[in-house]
């Protein structure tokens, strides 16, 4: 995947954590319950059977992009 910053190539990873990947609007008073937000958002795409997101970083630009599609 090239980087949209830097249209340099991107290496591609994983993202994992033992209690779930989740995007919220707001940070969470604690971590581990970011799934019960207010409009928390599931980033786990089903790899493997652990909680893990593909994701691509940029050695270049230091940014990660995250691929939560199914």
């Amino acid at each position: 995947m090239k980087c949209p910053y830097c249209q340099k190539e991107m290496e591609k990873g994983f993202i994992q954590c033992r209690d779930g990947v989740h995007w919220t609007p707001k940070k969470q008073l604690v971590a581990a319950l970011s799934e019960f937000g207010k409009d928390s958002v599931s980033l786990e795409n089903g790899v493997g059977n652990n909680r893990a997101v593909y994701a691509y970083k940029c050695g270049e630009c230091q940014k990660v992009i995250i691929d939560y599609a199914k």
